[in-house]
């Protein structure tokens, strides 16, 4: 995981977990079979940003328990607790324009206002939906209805479980659905002009405009 920080001052900061100090951190403790990196951007303005590593000890002897698959019981690997870094601190929040995790931006600022663009493009994909893209709700429902007429003797949960949703997702998703707008009035239908203004010499619009400096 790479992470990359850009702050008002243009300094620039890359954290990067591929390169370790030590490539075996917990020799002494047990052997590490792999490392679970957790990015936290929840609770921003109490703990900054988080980076936790815990890793996983593969020594036999230390497995915590089984599981079992297809009859067969495999010892599963201990997860340890690691440690936490502070990449930024609250009272460098206000300073950062845009936080990246491998390329993509997952922080922005918009005017005075830090973005949690980790909220924002599960939502978007989840809802969204224009001329060229449709939001994964819609193709749930669409997927339901297709497998309810090609099944009309299954139940809708039965319908639901086999393509990963439960009946009353889909429930919901379907009255959410059913509360957007799918159409707009046309610009006569209500008598309005939607046409921009047309100022007069002296006249300024500069009221609406975005400061970007």
């Amino acid at each position: 995981m790479k992470v990359e920080v850009l702050y008002k001052s243009h300094r620039y900061e890359e954290f990067d977990s591929s390169t370790q100090t030590c490539p075996e951190p917990y020799r002494g403790k047990g052997t590490n079979i792999l490392t679970d990196w957790n990015l936290y951007l929840g609770s921003l303005e109490e703990n900054g940003i988080v980076l936790v590593q815990h890793w996983y000890d593969g020594s036999p002897s230390n497995s915590q328990g089984s599981v079992t698959f297809e009859g067969v019981s495999v010892p599963a690997a201990a997860r340890k607790v690691g440690c936490a870094m502070l990449l930024v601190s609250p009272d460098e929040l206000d300073e950062i324009v845009w936080l990246k995790k491998d390329g993509e931006k997952l922080l922005w600022r918009e005017g005075d206002d830090l973005i949690n663009g980790e909220r924002f493009f599960a939502q978007e994909q989840l809802c969204y939906s224009d001329a060229t893209t449709i939001s994964i709700n819609k193709r749930a429902l669409a997927v339901f209805d297709y497998l309810s007429h090609v099944h009309p003797e299954q139940s809708e949960e039965e319908i639901a479980e086999c393509m990963g949703y439960t009946a009353s997702a889909i429930e919901r998703i379907r009255d959410a659905e059913s509360c957007q707008i799918d159409e707009f009035l046309d610009e006569n239908d209500d008598g309005s002009d939607d046409s921009p203004p047309d100022f007069e010499d002296g006249d300024d619009d500069s009221s609406s405009c975005f400061d970007f400096s």
